[in-house]
């Protein structure tokens, strides 16, 4: 058996003497290592005498003389070490715009500055690169005026997470994504910038989502929304709300959602889904409500149910129960008590409400005077 050599490089490719692509194919064996130090990331490469694999720096690189089917194959030991590598995200001068540089270069990645990030493929975890443009992405987004992304709203001075994500496309390229909660491991679809979903892409891509594709939380920013200001958007920059790199965090996924417009019946109030919210994600989830109701009357009984599963609410399984006894005329309010539950993603939370009673009942919204919110879904995944 042949003597294994260890090499040691500070370059991936390129030629240059100093890159990896520079050793003479004719020299080298089976099981040979390489070891390069390059732009602050330790890459671990081991030769395959029979790979003949197309190259695709950092993963594989073939030697630019008689390479034959050798092929640098990287190992994924690597991976196991940092889950993003050489990733700097940076506010623009133009406030509603992110960009993805690299902390080595300080610009769009390329040949000689790669971002590297581990994404999984349904069997673990991949280590996938970003070297270059691809299609047609120009590694920067663009908050746009007037967006009410993920339907996070618009108080003025409020300030909002969002998270950006590298997705891996079949045809062999990392496209970037900025997406409202972490925790998504599939691409989601969504072409609707109001929904919980929805995966703004990096400015000029012509990617098609493909919820058969995978991706990965590699970064947060903060930004506010106010449609007051020029531009609507401002990505914060400074201090605890600048951007950070992150690698694949716990899902923050979950939100409330308020019953906007009152409903008013002059006799019993029907059960029936009063607010509705399709989870997007599939986890464990803990789901709550509250329901504030008036009545002309006394002995009215507000009841409250929350059901999940199926889109038709009849259809769902009731999760809980409460219901509130009036023995006086006026307001009344009535709360579910926590649940926990394993939802899949697709599947619906209903907010069920009745009154029973005889005389000018309502179901109160956010503008019957009360505040926002005081008739509520709740809901967050918690595992």
């Amino acid at each position: 058996m042949a003597n294994k050599i260890y090499y040691s490089k500070t370059g991936l490719i390129g030629g240059a003497g100093t890159d990896l692509d520079s050793i003479d194919g004719s020299g080298l064996v089976d099981g040979d290592f390489a070891f390069v130090a390059a732009a602050g990331i330790l890459y671990v490469y081991k030769l395959d005498d029979d790979s003949g694999a197309a190259e695709s720096s950092p993963a594989i690189i073939a030697p630019d003389a008689n390479a034959g089917n050798k092929r640098w194959l990287l190992q994924q030991a690597v991976m196991e070490v940092a889950g993003v590598n050489n990733l700097k995200p940076v506010v623009n001068a133009a406030v509603n715009k992110l960009d993805i540089f690299t902390k080595s270069g300080g610009a769009v990645p390329d040949a000689t500055n790669i971002i590297s990030v581990a994404i999984p493929d349904g069997n673990g975890y991949t280590f996938r690169s970003r070297a270059a443009a691809y299609l047609s992405g120009t590694s920067q987004f663009i908050m746009a005026d007037a967006a009410n992304y993920w339907s996070k709203g618009s108080l003025d001075a409020e300030i909002k997470t969002a998270y950006v994500y590298a997705i891996w496309d079949a045809a062999g390229g990392i496209v970037w994504a900025l997406g409202g909660y972490s925790g998504f491991t599939r691409v989601p679809a969504s072409t609707t910038e109001t929904d919980d979903d929805f995966f703004l892409l990096e400015a000029g891509s012509t990617y098609t989502k493909a919820v058969t594709e995978y991706c990965v939380c590699v970064g947060k920013i903060r930004y506010q929304y106010d449609t007051a200001d020029t531009p609507d958007h401002t990505i914060q920059a400074t201090v605890l709300d600048a951007p950070q790199v992150i690698w694949n965090p716990k899902s923050d996924y979950g939100y409330s959602k308020n019953f906007a417009t009152t409903f008013t019946q002059g006799s019993n109030i029907s059960e029936a889904s009063r607010i509705a919210i399709v989870v997007k994600q599939s986890g464990k989830y803990s789901i709550s409500a509250i329901v504030l109701s008036s009545s002309d009357t006394t002995g009215v009984t507000a009841r409250l149910y929350i059901r999940t599963g199926s889109a038709t609410y009849a259809s769902a399984t009731q999760l809980t129960f409460s219901n509130m006894v009036r023995t006086d005329v006026g307001i009344s309010s009535v709360a579910g008590p926590s649940k926990q539950k394993y939802l899949n993603a697709g599947d619906t939370i209903h907010l069920g409400i009745s009154i029973i009673g005889t005389t000018n009942m309502s179901i109160i919204g956010d503008d019957g005077g009360w505040g926002p919110g005081v008739t509520q879904l709740t809901f967050m995944r918690v595992d």
